[in-house]
């Protein structure tokens, strides 16, 4: 997978990277304008680096110059963090994550995605 989160712009690129068979996912929902999406970007970067062998892709979407994206996803604070496997959504975080916030939730999407237990996911969360 990419080790740099990848920028989506419109519906097109939405579907091409976020489609039926696409595995986990975590969408960053941003704005340049957002300091707590500032602040959360360099640890959302540094979560993809850390993933990078595995099998979950990071995208980011700026809701300012792509507002129909978040509008789409009813986003109605920032940052948003959503977690997808195969296009459906499992979670939708708002607000400031911290490092260990991001790892935690996904070790959890990696582990639903796996198809491991939800007694098995739980016992990782604690």
């Amino acid at each position: 997978m990419s080790n740099k989160p990848i920028s989506i712009t419109n519906k097109d690129e939405l579907v091409q990277y976020l489609g039926q068979d696409s595995g986990a996912a975590v969408i960053d929902f941003w704005a340049p304008w957002c300091g707590p999406c500032r602040a959360m970007a360099p640890h959302f970067d540094a979560a993809s680096e850390h993933y990078a062998d595995e099998p979950v892709a990071f995208y980011k979407i700026n809701t300012e110059a792509s507002p129909e994206l978040g509008s789409m996803f009813n986003v109605r604070a920032l940052p948003t963090t959503m977690l997808l496997i195969n296009g459906k959504v499992e979670d939708v975080i708002p607000g400031l994550l911290t490092p260990h916030k991001i790892k935690k939730r996904v070790d959890w999407l990696l582990s639903k995605s796996k198809g491991e237990s939800v007694f098995k996911r739980f016992i990782k969360s604690l």
